[in-house]
């Protein structure tokens, strides 16, 4: 056995007078062809993930309008949260940053919103929506939102989807009515 790997070794190694041409391809896979795989896998994932686009993109623009609301609202009326105002038993350390809107609800709220806004991926809409939920709830029982806050989080979610979902199609129409993208 070790004699044919012996042999076959030496069968498949280069000479030392082997084409340039040769050696510079078996460096080239030998060293970098983990980017040939890559740049493959990319390929594959964007041809059969297309469709994720929309809903990956509405979701990363809904969040991100969700959070600066959040933040202006959060400007303009800092409510302290339940623990800064004795009430309930804080079961986990935060800060004393303003508690309503729920940043968190917002979030979550917002990604699956963006996804349920888009029909072939309402099922995963609707998945991520009971985590939203029990995200939410969450955020209750530990002590660190009111439920207000938690409402009017999920709100301004649904609210930045619906807004994010309706600039991401205009985009897409743009694109594909000069032709950068085709079909849907």
């Amino acid at each position: 056995m070790f004699s044919l790997d012996r042999e076959l070794f030496l069968l498949l190694n280069a000479d030392a007078d082997a084409q340039d041409w040769l050696i510079g391809t078996a460096y080239f896979l030998a060293v970098h062809a983990h980017w040939l795989l890559l740049a493959l896998v990319l390929g594959l994932a964007l041809h059969r993930w297309r469709p994720l686009v929309r809903p990956l993109a509405g979701a990363v623009l809904a969040i991100g309008i969700g959070s600066v609301a959040c933040e202006l609202i959060g400007m303009m009326w800092d409510r302290p949260r339940p623990f800064e105002q004795g009430l309930g038993v804080p079961h986990l350390v935060h800060g004393g940053s303003p508690s309503f809107p729920s940043s968190h609800a917002t979030a979550y709220a917002a990604l699956a919103f963006s996804f349920l806004l888009v029909a072939r991926y309402r099922q995963v809409g609707g998945a991520l929506l009971v985590l939203a939920g029990l995200v939410s709830v969450a955020r209750v029982v530990v002590g660190v939102h009111f439920p207000l806050d938690i409402a009017a989080g999920a709100a301004i979610g649904c609210l930045a989807a619906v807004a994010a979902h309706s600039l991401v199609e205009w985009m897409f129409g743009i694109a594909r009515s000069v032709g950068i993208r085709k079909g849907s």
